[in-house]
């Protein structure tokens, strides 16, 4: 039996996404899979992995946008490209904070991720 083909992401949808650094887990919300035209029967992405799953001129862009909510505490907030199995790309809006402990050192971050075609 094979894995279904992942599809593209819909007209429309918001998804929430978590990377919680201390515990080292991720969560995705369902729709996180759609948004990022990621088959679900393969699991959420690390924040490691995130940037492959972009068109390649787009994952500095995100490295960059990381980076600057990891080590200096800034909210996310940006546009990157997702390829679709069609061929196309599907522009995924990324907004987020990162989460800071009691001793004022991130701990997580937090996403919202929405698409509009």
């Amino acid at each position: 039996m094979s894995l279904p083909l992942r599809s593209a992401p819909p007209a429309t949808a918001t998804a929430a996404v978590e990377w919680d650094l201390v515990r080292d887990t991720v969560r995705w919300s369902a729709d996180a899979y759609q948004v990022l035209a990621r088959d679900p029967g393969l699991g959420p992405l690390t924040l490691d992995q995130l940037p492959g799953q972009l068109v390649p001129q787009d994952r500095p862009v995100l490295c960059r946008m990381v980076t600057a909510a990891l080590v200096h505490g800034r909210p996310l907030d940006g546009v990157v490209h997702v390829p679709t199995p069609g061929g196309q790309e599907a522009a995924v809006h990324c907004s987020g904070r990162p989460v800071l402990g009691p001793d004022g050192q991130v701990v997580s971050l937090r996403m919202l991720l929405s698409t509009a075609n």
